[in-house]
């Protein structure tokens, strides 16, 4: 009687331990918790939650505990960076003068930066706010506008991975071309 006792235990203790550390996995993983504008409350997880969630990923083991760990992948923040791509250009009636060389810097859940060179545009400007695009959330773009052509950097995090896609539109046609420089997997 002990021993089924003892095993009855066993099983409830580790029930309740991949319970709490999958349901904070979850939230850990799932909330986004930088504010999204096109989302009425701006939020898509209330602050108890989050705390909640954390606390359970936390509490049973955090980024060492293997069970259900993603943190070598999931992407939690892009910083752009935006600089004049050749200085020595100092016409301004020279179309290489306007030319800038974009950039991201982007951090995974487990800390590292990496810095991803995405090439070079005219006439760009950064923006931060997170907003929800065909089930997934941008977490920042990157708007390019010269003359009458247009390029757009857009970091997309969903749907198992993180990508950054660039969308040159043509000044000629207005066709757009989609390319993806960077995209991480799970």
């Amino acid at each position: 009687m002990t021993t089924l006792r003892n095993i009855s235990l066993v099983i409830i203790i580790i029930g309740i331990f991949i319970g709490v550390r999958y349901i904070g996995s979850v939230i850990h993983y799932g909330c986004h918790r930088e504010p999204i504008v096109n989302v009425d409350g701006g939020d898509d997880c209330p602050p108890p939650f989050w705390v909640v969630g954390q606390l359970g990923f936390y509490l049973t083991g955090g980024s060492f505990n293997p069970l259900f760990n993603r943190d070598a992948i999931t992407v939690s923040k892009v910083s752009w960076h935006i600089e004049k791509a050749d200085p020595s250009f100092t016409i301004r009636d020279d179309l290489h003068f306007y030319e800038q060389r974009i950039a991201a810097d982007i951090t995974t859940y487990d800390g590292r930066t990496k810095r991803y060179d995405l090439g070079t545009a005219h006439g760009c400007a950064a923006a931060t706010a997170s907003e929800h695009h065909n089930r997934t959330i941008v977490i920042g773009r990157v708007k390019c506008s010269f003359a009458e052509s247009a390029t757009t950097f857009a970091a997309y995090k969903g749907n198992g991975g993180f990508r950054i896609e660039r969308s040159d539109e043509s000044a000629k046609d207005g066709g757009i071309r989609t390319t993806t420089p960077v995209e991480i997997k799970k």
